[in-house]
């Protein structure tokens, strides 16, 4: 009895495995989006004259050529942001290498001294924590100064 028991879960788990190996190969990358399949689809479920077939098929290709035109300017911002995030990177590396040579310059009490006035990145100068300031005139009295 135990026999037949183990050899039949070992079978479920068996095809269980199988199937899900199944689905994947069945995925595949979504297809491009194409203005003659959409509009033979349209025509069919919304049964469609031929002339306005003719107009949606128009319409249709215009949509495809924007949203390529869409995805490609899409790939672009992310490659641009992409390079803006290793240039950052690449900054923040050069910046503590820089922060780790000057802390071995000064004395314990001058690269604390450092920090604190640089503690905003702004190197302790009015005007960059709020904004420009002169003819505006003053600032509000609930916001502090510098």
């Amino acid at each position: 009895m135990k026999k037949i028991l183990l050899t039949m879960v070992a079978l479920l788990s068996m095809t269980a495995v199988m199937a899900q190996d199944g689905d994947k190969k069945e995925r595949k990358a979504p297809k491009e989006f194409n203005a003659e399949e959409m509009t033979n689809r349209m025509a069919d479920d919304l049964e469609l004259t031929a002339e306005q077939k003719a107009k949606v098929l128009d319409l249709n290709k215009e949509f495809v050529k924007d949203q390529k035109e869409q995805m490609k300017e899409r790939k672009e911002q992310m490659k641009e942001r992409k390079e803006r995030m290793e240039k950052r990177k690449e900054f923040g590396e050069k910046r503590k290498a820089y922060n780790e040579k000057l802390k071995s310059i000064l004395t314990p009490e001058q690269y604390k001294k450092f920090q604190e006035k640089h503690k905003h990145g702004h190197h302790g100068r009015p005007g960059h924590h709020g904004g420009p300031r002169g003819p505006r005139g003053p600032r509000p009295a609930d916001i502090p100064e510098d």
